[in-house]
């Protein structure tokens, strides 16, 4: 599905070499080194092994459960922004 592949090479999960998706349309990958999309998350990084370094563990279940529900989240609300988007655009979905 084109929002699926959109959504993935935004978020750096394809390779730069997939051809672009849309017609003259450049998706850049907003997790690129650099990119603020890419601080943000070595923040988000590091205070999950600062609060993994606190509790005594390698990992903690609370602390992958809160990021993987955040990833969720955020992928199922850009699928609704880009429904939203080409319906607002009378584009068929």
């Amino acid at each position: 599905m084109q929002k699926e592949l959109i959504y993935d090479k935004v978020n750096g999960f394809l390779t730069d070499g997939m051809p672009s998706l849309l017609e003259g349309a450049v998706i850049e990958d907003e997790f690129a080194e650099g990119k603020e999309c890419c601080l943000l998350y070595e923040g988000v990084y590091q205070a999950g092994r600062n609060l993994c370094e606190r509790l005594g563990e390698d990992e903690d279940s609370d602390v992958e459960t809160i990021l993987n529900g955040m990833e969720r989240i955020t992928r199922l609300v850009s699928m609704k922004m880009y429904e939203y988007g080409r319906r607002e655009a009378g584009i068929a979905i």
